[in-house]
């Protein structure tokens, strides 16, 4: 719990100036209110960058006004720090909203700071970008860069932006000993205090009270805590606040008493959204979802799945829109010297020319340079249309997993919702004429449905985290008929409205080894086509048997059935023709399904003919034999 803490916090601290913070709020109004008095411009524009940077702990929609309108003047008058200063803040107000041009702000300050030997900043920045990589779960390159501030600010006169390195340090590096952790705790206290830091000494006061309440002194650890809020909200440090609300949270959580701990979780959730902090409100919204959705608290869990998904939908909007790359401005310090390697050596060969021009013994050497220079930029000019090549092609493969994405999502996601629907209309129209039991069979439908449609978005989502790298496959036993069951319940009424049979051919206590809601996904999707293309009156019928310890499911319908072209291509994502309609997400769906089935060593086929039915396999699932 101490690490999360300490981490929270130094979201808030970590991303800010070397310069410490008293009262913020008093200090914002009393720069905006001098602005009008100030008439040299250069100040003027270090008044705007001053504003920019205590405004994005309260409002970051400030924090990147008054940072662009001071980059427009600091360009204009050619102020090269000025630049520097409101490139950080565009950077600062950009993490966790859209990385790529937080790397590209931090980056372009960084270059600026190095020219003009501002090494305080320097330290600033470089840690910035390490926090930058941190959010971008890179704990490697994260510490590199947060050490090599750490090493830098050792020779800084005015080092109170140790103080806030060593805090990076002590979230980031998770292999730090408790001896080393409470020496750098020490050592970033003594700063602060020197510096009378009153953000960082609330900081360092709130992992105190997380040492406290981890060995045991629990009440000492929550008063500490609560005291933290009282200090940041009389301060109007509202970032800190925010993060006090987690640790308490989290605390009365641990304590089983749930109810405090949700309230402070949910005042969390309030105040990120009113000042604007994209990476907390996430948080909040994360774990009361996860909360409600383990207690078993369905309206609540899907309230605040909704509102994760809402802010998590505005990032990814933002971040397409920006088109910018992370990787093509975190660049690591061997790039930047080898760039300006290669600047001082075009310098070196262009001084070298003129003076040789006369000779004409150097006329032969002269064109030699011109034609490797001329190879060298041909290999660049390949490389960078290479580059170029592969992020188009990763482009459109993201593209086309969106769209199957959402192709999927409109034609699966609807069939439990029409049956939502059509049961609650009957329920609203012709209430008067149902009897009680007929009413308490349709609440019985209703909750059964909705609960089958969060399996299914489990499963999705679960089909969805395949897709990312680090996923593992994890089988677990499923009794076979109570799995087709379940997935079968979306299509019931669907069935009894035309009259469809379906017949279950599978001994009671056959079980297998699969992934419950990737076997669920295939399942349903098959019984679907089957449902859809069933005449009035038929039969579904499904059976299974055992070969070579394997386990084969075939489930049959008495469609029309489909050429052997079309079955060819029934598993391809552009393989929506063969149903004769307009709808593509079953389409998409099977080629899902094939892909999950490749996931579990599963093998999918089907066989048919026109004019008798369709049969689908799903073959090689493991039989568990115990």
């Amino acid at each position: 719990m101490f690490k999360c803490f300490v981490f929270l916090s130094l979201l808030s601290i970590s991303l800010f100036s070397a310069n410490h913070i008293f009262a913020q709020t008093h200090e914002i109004n009393r720069l905006e209110s001098g602005l009008p008095l100030v008439k040299d411009s250069l100040k003027y524009v270090d008044v705007l960058n001053r504003i920019a940077m205590l405004s994005h702990m309260d409002y970051r929609d400030s924090c990147k006004f008054y940072a662009r309108k001071a980059k427009a003047i600091a360009i204009r008058l050619n102020y090269s720090k000025g630049i520097a200063d409101a490139s950080n803040c565009e950077a600062i107000a950009n993490v966790s909203v859209n990385n790529y041009l937080s790397a590209k702000y931090f980056n372009e300050a960084l270059r600026i700071y190095k020219s003009i030997n501002d090494q305080e900043n320097v330290c600033q920045v470089l840690m910035n970008i390490g926090l930058l990589m941190d959010v971008d779960k890179d704990e490697k390159a994260a510490l590199r860069y947060i050490y090599q501030a750490y090493d830098k600010s050792k020779s800084l006169k005015h080092d109170s932006i140790r103080s806030l390195i060593i805090s990076n340090i002590m979230s980031v590096d998770q292999n730090l000993s408790q001896k080393k952790l409470a020496q750098l705790l020490q050592e970033g206290r003594a700063i602060a205090e020197k510096y009378k830091d009153e953000r960082l000494l609330l900081f360092y006061e709130g992992a105190r009270g997380m040492q406290l309440y981890n060995a045991g002194e629990k009440q000492k650890g929550i008063a500490i805590q609560t005291k933290i809020l009282h200090k940041a909200d009389s301060l109007g440090l509202q970032n800190t606040k925010v993060e006090a609300y987690i640790g308490l949270g989290d605390t009365f959580l641990d304590s089983e008493n749930a109810e405090i701990g949700l309230d402070y979780y949910k005042k969390g959730l309030d105040t990120s959204r009113k000042y604007g902090y994209p990476e907390l409100y996430l948080l909040f919204a994360e774990r009361l979802y996860n909360f409600y959705k383990s207690h078993n608290q369905k309206d609540s869990a899907y309230y605040y799945m909704s509102l994760l998904l809402d802010k998590r939908d505005i990032i990814s909007k933002v971040t397409n829109k920006s088109g910018y790359n992370y990787m093509n401005f975190a660049l690591n310090e061997n790039e930047n010297k080898q760039l300006k390697l290669k600047e001082n050596s075009s310098l070196k060969i262009i001084a070298l020319l003129g003076c040789l021009f006369a000779l004409s013994v150097a006329l032969l050497f002269l064109i030699y340079r011109s034609l490797r220079i001329k190879r060298q930029y041909g290999e660049v000019q390949h490389e960078l249309h290479e580059t170029a090549l592969k992020q188009n092609t990763e482009l459109q493969q993201t593209n086309h997993f969106n769209t199957m994405l959402i192709s999927v999502i409109a034609h699966d996601i609807r069939q439990p919702f029409s049956t939502i629907v059509m049961l609650s209309s009957v329920f609203n129209t012709d209430v008067d004429l149902l009897t009680e039991q007929e009413k308490l069979e349709i609440m019985a439908e209703l909750s059964e449905t909705s609960q089958k449609s969060l399996s299914f978005m489990d499963g999705l989502l679960e089909w969805i985290k395949s897709q990312k790298s680090g996923f593992k496959y994890q089988p677990s036993r499923l009794l076979l008929n109570e799995l087709i069951a379940e997935a079968n319940s979306f299509f019931k009424i669907a069935q009894a409205k035309k009259n469809i049979q379906l017949v279950m051919d599978i001994p009671v206590q056959t079980a297998v080894l699969a992934h419950q809601h990737m076997l669920l996904f295939i399942i349903r999707n098959v019984l679907n086509n089957a449902t859809r293309y069933s005449p009035a009156e038929g039969i579904i019928h499904i059976s299974s048997y055992s070969k070579d310890q394997q386990i084969v499911i075939a489930i049959k319908d008495q469609g029309p059935g489909m050429s052997q072209d079309k079955v060819d291509q029934l598993f391809k994502s552009n393989a929506s023709d063969w149903e004769n309609t307009n709808d593509q997400g079953a389409g998409l769906a099977l080629s899902i399904s094939y892909e999950m089935a490749l996931m579990m060593g599963i093998k999918i086929y089907a066989t048919s003919k026109i004019g008798d039915g369709t049969t689908f396999y799903i073959s090689r699932i493991q039989k568990d034999l115990a």
